[in-house]
């Protein structure tokens, strides 16, 4: 039936009227039905629905930023970082606003605990946990009935745990939410509920609990994306729980759910990893080649054919084919396409197969040097590649050392015509390297790491040839020369430890190692020079080889014994150096190590060191050590000696001649066989306080024996000097020498062997700067008390304000693990570095870095090599200020 014009326009007024009587009468405190309707549906559509999908979306897309996990464990929810989430903060800011819209508008609608509770996740998110956690118990205190209370107390548990506290977090969880059957939670959040509840077992590595709570509410976790983690989360589960056929299953429900492909490949691998690891037969072993094979030509795994390649590496192992696995490590290296921790992954396995396996450890540094520029701090491994890299340089390092030494020393004994034959022949090898290196394709730099020729590779197995059981490998200098140390241009950053003792010094080493250029060689050999310069034609350079030798081997003994757990090898190269050098510096040391190794394989030749010790030096550590004593005794006889031999000094020196006689006696009586007692000076004080308390026959008696039993003795002049008075007849005074002629104190440390000047700890320091000799300045600081980089801040500052035009730079080194050791390089003259000695003592900049036992000095390169080469630091601080007493 038609409606007539008159009648539509009277419906149309009544519709119109009625909108208007509800408009007026939805004010936000209003009750009726009208109002109710009007802002829950005004609440919904124009606040909650836009903020309710802006959140997921904003959420989503913060997943994007999540990466797949190195070695922990999968994260099933990702709330980003601090860094990540500061992209993110407007959206999270327009979700709360858009929440608080309908909060203020609408108090009196159905969404205002929902909108709370949002509001809630959106400062959760923004890490502000403090808004977070009242918008959480803004709902559970005004909202007490509403469907929502469980869902806001676990997120304050969650809020809990994210703050920093765990227990908190857990006790909340189980007070209002694990101690009740009845809660009924929405679908979502029963997924987030089963999530945060693994998230908090795994912490606790309660894993079973973890894989419990997953599985229950698996189907529950909201987002195909999310479930796949799940999923994914679930297999690493089992896994760590050895239950293998779940772990398989859980690992193939992830592609069937994940749209993110990385997620699906790591899924895949594990799968593969899973056969790999836990396989039983042949029939496994040829599935696992035909999956990887498959992955392997799939083209969506162009990038992550490293990763495929390693896993057949792997496979290989685990048959013991080392050199297919070798050969699939290197593949992976080839195919890597930026993913930094599969490079590392792979130097790293190549590292451990030549390292542990084959125990070629030229090859095995070559490789774990490569692994330690990959790695990051980041990356688990990293602790282990660095540990193993370091010991590894140090062993190549004193191998290289020995052979090359020796190969010097070789060719120093061959006439001018045989030395020129060899030279020759290095420089054809030279120009042939070059030549090679031309045509060298650059992607195969990192395969061809493992290509160094290690003649000493076979020298640490118990079943392999020991290089220095060979003599031809040690004598034949001439071989050694040609193959290994014609030229260093081409080689890689690990041997630039090495490249002081290299045939061809790069420049950035001239600086540091420059030692005098003997012009006769470089005007009789030309460009050639290089190949002779190292070449020890005097007694004193062929010394330092020596000496370098020496060094070397009591090192490669401690690495093979305390690192490489090569016992038959650290024998072998301790019993070299006593033979090559009788009177080491480091025999004490030696004897001790071989005294452990042999009584260890229960050998009793153990007992000939032992004796010596006991015997040569019965009050060093070593004897304390072997008798079962605490070396800590020691110490305190040390500093028992220290306080007594001072009390002597002082005595003598404020003219209190009883107690010094009491002090000499009982020096003598105690310590007598200590080698830092000076027993002439200790009798010179004797004899002089006996003079000065009138006893000349003693004072004669003691003087005289001073003067025959220690004839080079410091004190003996004066004693000679004292008993020629005496003869002619002087008394008194007069027989005395002047006090300039006793021996003094040195006040800032109380130790009177500090003003000696052949005191033991200044052997080999000479106060003598050569013209061409470089000039540093050194601090000595504790590392406790500035770091690293606030040292040299602090170090530039200054410079730039008081010695801008000097261009004066600054490194900072830890020295010995203890202290930091700012390095300012380099003076011109011994006057400018005391200058600047002087002006950064009365700078600002010196009591905050300096503080009470801070050290500055100057110190010449002569000193500095031997300073810092022997570890002997401390002693050259002693020697400093002595010789600024002086």
């Amino acid at each position: 039936m038609a409606v007539s014009p008159y009648l539509k326009a009277k419906l149309t007024n009544f519709f119109l009227l009625l909108l208007a009587v509800s408009l007026l009468s939805c004010g936000k405190e209003r009750k009726n039905f009208v109002a109710r309707f009007y802002h829950n549906t005004t609440s919904y559509f124009n606040g909650y629905y836009n903020a309710d999908k802006l959140i997921k979306e904003t959420s989503n897309r913060l997943d994007q930023e999540y990466r797949y996990p190195e070695k922990d464990f999968l994260d099933v929810i990702y709330y980003g970082t601090e860094e990540e989430i500061k992209n993110f903060e407007a959206d999270f800011d327009k979700v709360i606003e858009k929440n608080d819209v309908v909060i203020y508008k609408h108090p009196k609608g159905n969404w205002v605990d929902d909108c709370r509770l949002m509001n809630g996740k959106g400062y959760f998110y923004k890490q502000n946990y403090t808004l977070a956690m009242q918008n959480f118990d803004n709902v559970l205190e005004k909202f007490p009935e509403s469907k929502l209370i469980p869902e806001a107390q676990l997120w304050k548990s969650m809020t809990y745990y994210y703050m920093g506290n765990e227990e908190m977090a857990l006790d909340y969880l189980q007070d209002n939410i694990l101690a009740y059957d009845t809660i009924e939670f929405r679908k979502k959040a029963l997924g987030e509920l089963a999530v945060f509840q693994s998230e908090l077992a795994i912490e606790r590595e309660a894993y079973d609990t973890a894989m419990i709570s997953l599985s229950e509410n698996i189907n529950h976790i909201k987002g195909r994306h999310k479930r796949a983690k799940a999923n994914f989360l679930m297999g690493q589960l089992h896994t760590q729980q050895k239950n293998y056929p779940q772990a398989l299953e859980s690992y193939q429900a992830v592609p069937k759910l994940s749209t993110d492909y990385e997620l699906t490949f790591n899924s895949k691998l594990k799968i593969a990893r899973l056969y790999v690891d836990y396989q039983e037969g042949k029939d496994d072993d040829q599935k696992v080649y035909k999956y990887l094979s498959k992955m392997l030509r799939d083209e969506k795994n162009l990038e992550y054919q490293d990763q495929i390649y390693y896993e057949f590496a792997l496979l290989e192992l685990k048959k013991d084919s080392i050199t297919p696995a070798i050969d699939y490590l290197k593949s992976s290296i080839k195919a890597n396409a930026g993913n930094q921790r599969q490079k590392a992954l792979s130097y790293y396995k190549i590292g451990l197969i030549y390292f542990e396996s084959l125990q070629k450890y030229g090859p095995a540094q070559a490789y774990f040097d490569s692994a330690a520029t990959a790695v990051t701090e980041q990356m688990p491994e990293y602790k282990e590649i660095t540990r193993i890299a370091a010991t590894l340089k140090d062993y190549v390092n004193y191998v290289t050392t020995i052979a090359y030494q020796d190969s010097m020393l070789q060719l120093a004994t061959l006439s001018d015509e045989e030395l020129e034959e060899v030279i020759d022949k290095v420089a054809e090898i030279e120009e042939q390297k070059r030549l090679a290196e031309q045509e060298r394709q650059l992607q195969e730099l990192s395969a061809q790491q493992g290509q160094f020729n290690d003649p000493f590779a076979q020298g640490g197995g118990s079943g392999g040839s020991w290089y220095f059981d060979n003599p031809v490998a040690i004598q034949n200098g001439k071989q050694q020369f040609m193959q290994n140390w014609g030229s260093r241009k081409n080689e890689d950053n690990w041997r630039r430890s090495q490249k002081q003792m290299a045939l061809v010094s790069s420049e950035d080493d001239k600086e540091e190692n420059a030692e005098p250029v003997d012009s006769s060689l470089v005007n009789k050999y030309g460009d050639r020079f290089k190949y002779y310069k190292d070449i020890p034609k005097t007694e004193e350079a062929k010394a330092k080889s020596l000496e370098k030798i020496e060094y070397a081997l009591y090192n490669l003994g401690q690495i093979y014994s305390q690192k490489l757990n090569e016992p038959d090898s650290a024998v072998k190269t301790f019993e070299t150096l006593l033979d090559r050098f009788e009177n080491s510096e480091f025999t004490l040391q030696t004897r001790y190590a071989l005294y452990q190794l042999y009584l260890a394989q229960e050998i009793p030749i153990y007992n000939i060191h032992k004796n010596y010790i006991l015997s040569e030096h019965p009050k060093s550590v070593y004897a304390y050590l072997i008798l079962g004593k605490d070396p800590n005794e020691l110490k305190d006889r040390e500093q028992a000696f220290k306080v007594a031999y001072t009390g002597l000094f002082r005595a003598y020196r404020d003219r209190e001649y009883e107690t010094a006689l009491g002090f000499s006696r009982f020096l003598q009586a105690q310590f007598g066989d200590m080698p830092e007692l000076d027993v002439a000076r200790l009798l010179y004080i004797r004899g002089m306080s006996y003079g000065y308390l009138d006893d000349k026959d003693s004072l004669k008696t003691i003087l005289t024996n001073v003067v025959s039993t220690y004839p080079e003795a410091d004190v003996t002049p004066l004693a000679r000097k004292t008993l020629e008075y005496l003869n002619n007849g002087l008394t008194g005074e007069e027989g005395a020498p002047s006090e300039t002629g006793f021996p003094s104190v040195d006040e800032s440390t109380g130790d009177p062997s500090l003003s000696d000047p052949n005191n033991p700890k200044y052997q080999g320091f000479t106060a003598d700067i050569k013209s061409n000799d470089k000039i540093f300045v050194l601090m000595f600081l504790d590392k406790n008390t500035i770091s690293k980089n606030d040292a040299s801040r602090a170090v530039s500052n200054f410079n730039k304000d008081n010695f801008s035009e000097s261009n004066l730079k600054v490194f900072t080194f830890l020295y010995q693990g203890t202290h930091l050791l700012p390095y300012i390089s380099h003076f011109k003259a011994e006057e400018d570095a005391q200058k600047y000695v002087q002006a950064f003592k009365t700078s600002d900049a010196a009591t905050v870095m300096l503080g009470e036992d801070g050290k500055i000095f100057y110190i010449s390169h002569t000193n500095f090599k031997l300073a810092y080469g022997k570890k002997r630091m401390t002693d050259y601080i002693d020697y400093f200020q002595y010789i600024m007493k002086q």
